[in-house]
């Protein structure tokens, strides 16, 4: 038994503070009764498939204020202009005793650096200020302590109670629809089309039919959710094609979703630049121009989007033009290695990058708009490849592949990838699993 949870602690090293043993489950204690089907019909997605019942945690976490008895706890939110002086005065305190505290500050150790919306709690005993807490999340605050006229600063952190579950769905319209009626929150949907956002464009081929299912976790502290975690493993089935993805923090702690064989997802090029929900314009040789009326080749691709919303870099590159170019309006064009340029015309305004400058995919280059000879907000996005315009949703699958994981780390991974995978095959055949969450040992 001790060997198993050595081995536990090894295949779950990437989860920071918990052992996922509900992973663990999906080999060992996969049951032959099948988990009832929940009303697809059509279109319809699954709902969520929730984990059944966990087991309880078999370590509890340290409480953040371990004390003997109760504070009496007098909370401030920090508002514009805020600063510690300004709290300390209207709890009426002692300037000195401000004084005293800022000097025990050191390193990351700082309750004086404040941010606009945190919540500051004064804990008294009666009427002694005894400490001083600045709450940076549900999970984590820095605390000062005030004891024998001296002050000591700690962080204090808790580690969640992790829930795993699944999501299922199938794609009538919208990734963005199923997400939602499978369950997901919004954060969750924008992370799964983040994951495969260099593999699939979700509006152009997304088909009726398509299926996802999801592994995400959820985070607990004394039994009370407080929020969605990291989508731990998912699988999407686009006209046909299965593309997996797990995630994975390799030994230098570096975080990303691979393929069952340890390829990466993340390629040179996004399938699109921006976050968008339709297509106005595709690709072709010909089209009517809608403002001139004047029938011309239409190198590039168009997405209609609200004007503000934001453009990404496509790719790793140098901006060598930022400013108008005649019916593109303004315009960004960049520079990829010596064969491939991008170029985003219509811009409402640019990004906080400049001609020369060097950019990295994702970074935001400029804000959709409407400039130049243009019917409506959209983003214009052409992509050149030695120097001929090439349809940007095609030449990508020709482009040299992702990165693989080296092999110091493919043992490591197949171990973790074997077990979620496991879990993803489970429900996708609606197989019952149970889970169960401990929490790291210090």
């Amino acid at each position: 038994m001790r060997n198993l949870i050595n081995r536990l602690d090894a295949i779950c090293h990437p989860f920071p503070g918990i052992h996922v043993l509900g992973l663990i489950s999906s080999i060992l204690f996969i049951t032959a009764v099948l988990w009832p089907t929940v009303g697809e019909t059509g279109g319809q997605s699954d709902q969520t498939m929730p984990i059944p019942t966990l087991a309880k945690t078999l370590k509890t976490n340290r409480q953040l204020a371990p004390q003997s008895e109760p504070f009496i706890i007098r909370t401030e939110r920090v508002q514009a202009g805020d600063s510690l002086s300004r709290l300390f005065s209207r709890q009426h305190l002692k300037p000195r005793l401000l004084h005293t505290l800022t000097q025990a500050e050191q390193g990351n150790r700082r309750i004086s650096r404040l941010n606009v919306g945190q919540t500051i709690e004064f804990r008294y005993s009666g009427e002694t200020l005894v400490e001083l807490a600045v709450i940076q999340s549900p999970f984590q605050q820095t605390v000062a302590i005030h004891a024998e006229g001296e002050w000591s600063i700690e962080q204090r952190q808790r580690d969640p109670e992790i829930y795993i579950e699944h999501a299922r769905a199938t794609i009538d319209s919208s990734l963005f629809v199923a997400g939602a009626q499978a369950g997901l929150p919004d954060n969750l949907i924008m992370e799964l089309a983040d994951i495969y956002g260099h593999v699939i464009d979700f509006v152009h081929e997304i088909r009726k039919g398509d299926q996802f299912t999801v592994t995400f976790e959820k985070r607990y502290l004394d039994g009370v959710f407080i929020e969605y975690g990291n989508i731990l493993a998912t699988e999407f089935v686009n006209s046909d094609e299965a593309f997996l993805a797990v995630r994975y923090t390799d030994s230098q702690g570096d975080t990303g979703y691979y393929d069952e064989n340890g390829v990466s997802l993340k390629k040179a090029f996004l399938r699109a630049p921006l976050n968008f929900r339709r297509i106005s314009s595709n690709f072709s040789h010909s089209r009517k121009h809608p403002v001139t009326g004047v029938r011309r080749p239409h190198r590039g691709t168009d997405y209609a989007a609200p004007t503000g919303t934001p453009v990404y870099a496509a790719g790793d590159g140098k901006i060598i033009h930022r400013g108008a170019k005649g019916g593109y309006g303004k315009t960004i064009v960049m520079k990829h290695g010596t064969t491939i340029t991008t170029l985003y015309a219509h811009l409402s305004r640019y990004g906080k990058f400049r001609t020369g400058q060097q950019v990295k995919q994702g970074q935001v280059i400029g804000y959709v708009g409407s400039t130049g000879l243009s019917t409506g907000p959209h983003l214009h996005y052409e992509f050149i490849f030695n120097g001929v315009h090439r349809n940007p949703r095609t030449i990508l699958d020709k482009l040299p592949k992702a990165k693989r994981l080296p092999q110091t780390e493919i043992t490591r991974f197949e171990h973790l990838a074997e077990l979620l995978i496991a879990s993803l095959n489970a429900q996708r055949n609606n197989v019952e699993l149970a889970f169960q969450t401990i929490t790291k040992p210090k």
